[in-house]
């Protein structure tokens, strides 16, 4: 009795695991369908900060205009440098080029700078799927064999 306790648990566990991933893959291919339009922003800031790990983040703050209302957001870019020289000729770069931003038209306060498809998150779902049902396929295969009573 002791171990359908523990499959128990493992499933449980594996289960958890694989709605945590779940969820965050479908709110961030919720997220790249919803962004359905691009427009031309302004930066007002970009600042270097020191991030865990001894490693420096770019913060770039901006705002578009619509119509007539000014819509304001903070984007901390996902690269990471491992000294403060790179991430300041990063923030150069930024600071030169035109910077567009993509936007949800029926909610423009849903903005994002990248929009790219989650792909290497969708694998994770796919894997952790394809394991918790291994793990169920192995538990009845293994209680199969067990004599009831």
């Amino acid at each position: 009795m002791n171990y359908k306790i523990r499959w128990l648990i493992t499933l449980s566990v594996a289960a958890l695991i694989l709605l945590g991933i779940s969820f965050k893959t479908a709110y961030q291919i919720n997220k790249f369908f919803t962004l359905d339009s691009k427009i031309r922003a302004r930066v007002e800031k970009v600042d270097v900060i020191e991030g865990k790990k001894e490693k420096f983040e770019v913060l770039a703050f901006y705002n578009f205009k619509i119509g007539d209302k000014n819509f304001y957001n903070v984007k901390k870019f996902d690269a990471k440098f491992i000294n403060e020289i790179t991430a300041l000729d990063f923030k150069e770069k930024i600071l030169k080029k035109d910077f567009f931003i993509w936007y949800n038209k029926k909610n423009p306060k849903i903005s994002a700078i990248e929009k790219s498809f989650p792909i290497k998150n969708l694998v994770y779902s796919i894997i952790t799927f394809v394991v918790f049902g291994y793990f169920v396929a192995l538990k009845y295969y293994v209680f199969s064999f067990q004599k009831i009573g």
